[in-house]
């Protein structure tokens, strides 16, 4: 599917391309911005940049700084940004494996013994009681089927905590997440 990225190049102030996607990975796509390269040719093609190992440095550290700025953003404000962008942030997890690990850290799921909040797998982790050696998660379309699902029933009568998984890349992202 053709998406347009926000992201614009330039070189010395001077406009190179509108909508690089070379400079943004797919999943961080909602991400708007300006970036002006110095050192970049200002006679370049999508081929040349492609190849070219300043624009692979400059999406590298455009890349991390994004991920940094979302891991210190306060709480309150990264719950808004994720039910607006979580769903296309999840694709991270299977298109960007160098990073995969800053991104497993900013996912966030409800669960049976949040009420309604967002909470990191860590977090889950962390909360596990101590005979517990699985994560236990359900996929659906919606929380209130999930939270009324008779595969629950067993779970709820051990009062163990379970991830609640309401959108379709979910099923995905459980593939690649090999650490938890």
């Amino acid at each position: 599917q053709e998406q347009k990225h926000g992201v614009h190049l330039y070189s010395k102030r001077v406009f190179i391309m509108e909508n690089c996607s070379e400079l943004m990975p797919r999943y961080l796509a909602f991400v708007r911005g300006v970036v002006d390269a110095p050192d970049l040719n200002l006679n370049v093609s999508r081929e040349i940049l492609q190849q070219d190992a300043l624009v692979r440095n400059i999406k590298k550290n455009l890349v991390k700084k994004i991920l940094d700025l979302l891991a210190e953003m306060e709480q309150e404000k990264y719950e808004t940004f994720y039910a607006e962008f979580g769903p296309i942030f999840k694709a991270g997890i299977s298109q960007d494996f160098d990073n995969k690990d800053k991104i497993a850290s900013l996912l966030r799921y409800k669960t049976t013994h949040s009420d309604g909040k967002y909470s990191s797998l860590a977090d889950y982790v962390g909360r596990m009681k101590p005979d517990q050696k699985e994560i236990y998660y359900i996929t659906g379309d919606s929380l209130t089927m999930l939270l009324n699902s008779p595969h629950l029933e067993r779970l709820k009568e051990k009062d163990l905590e379970v991830i609640l998984m309401t959108d379709p890349i979910d099923e995905w992202v459980i593939r690649d997440l090999h650490e938890f």
